[in-house]
């Protein structure tokens, strides 16, 4: 039985298959979340015809990639040639894959979006959130830069890989303080009562990711300007903008009350700031600065 365990923001997910002849294989942004350890989620693939379930009812619907529903106690989720059915704690259950299917790739069985939508369900039960985000380790410390599509996460990633790429030229220690963790998908857990910031394999242009964490320390809600400017933000404001940044289980009322709260609770003890920016390395300077 080949076995695929992947970690991403402390969560392990172990991908089981009893067909002896498949082997799984990942993309190179999942290399570094290879790991070891007690599975937190199990899942098990088939390949062949996809099961014919009577579903009971549609809970969510993308509109063009995936739907959720429910069938005799148990969630499943449809993806063109893809299902899977899942206990309700979305923590063990089984994928089926059709390779009959032009889109059938075995190698992966948790390819786009299957697994993003698996670690949103999994956080949205008391774990965390997920965030259209860029984060970085700076100095022990980790710094959000959050925004929707075209906020500039991944032009202020190149910012930072082009001051690390410069400081490493010059063989000056501060380059190896700094660690991008992702420049578009960012987890945020409390460990032990305090906020971490982690990162994840889910990469925008930038094609940055790390599974290293920090404590979380400041979060910047980004967006391009004609000059630098930074305003902290009060509670209802960030709570706000969180949630507009997040990933919300919006098929799932408990999930959206523990999102909520979650939220408000990050917007309480996490400063929050507007910061408006040309995309040029003086504002990292700005930043610093706070």
């Amino acid at each position: 039985m080949n076995e695929l365990k992947l970690k991403i923001a402390r969560i392990v997910l172990s991908v089981t298959s009893p067909d002896k002849s498949i082997e799984f294989k990942v993309n190179d942004n999942y290399l570094p979340f290879i790991a070891d350890g007690q599975p937190d989620a199990a899942l098990q693939v088939h390949y062949g015809s996809l099961p014919k379930l009577k579903l009971e009812e549609e809970i969510f619907n993308s509109g063009t990639i995936w739907s959720l529903h429910r069938s005799k106690g148990k969630y499943v989720i449809k993806i063109h040639s893809r299902m899977a059915v899942l206990n309700s704690d979305f923590r063990s259950g089984n994928i089926y894959i059709e390779p009959s299917s032009p889109l059938f790739d075995h190698s992966y069985p948790l390819d786009y979006p299957l697994d993003e939508v698996l670690m949103i369900n999994w956080l949205s039960r008391g774990l965390g959130i997920m965030m259209h985000a860029c984060g970085v380790s700076h100095n022990g410390r980790g710094i959000i830069f959050a925004g929707t599509s075209g906020a500039g996460k991944s032009t202020v990633a190149d910012i930072w890989k082009t001051r690390i790429s410069r400081l490493k030229s010059h063989s000056m220690e501060p380059s190896k303080n700094t660690i991008l963790l992702s420049d578009d998908r960012i987890i945020i857990r409390k460990i032990d009562g305090r906020f971490f910031v982690f990162g994840t394999p889910w990469h925008g242009d930038s094609k940055v990711c790390s599974p290293e964490d920090a404590p979380l320390d400041k979060i910047f809600f980004l967006q391009q300007a004609r000059e630098n400017k930074v305003k902290k933000i009060d509670v209802i404001k960030a709570v706000s903008r969180l949630i507009v940044c997040s990933f919300p289980p919006f098929w799932d009322k408990k999930g959206m009350e523990f999102t909520l709260n979650y939220c408000t609770e990050l917007a309480q003890r996490i400063p929050c700031y507007d910061l408006d920016f040309v995309p040029d390395k003086r504002v990292l300077d700005l930043v610093g600065s706070i």
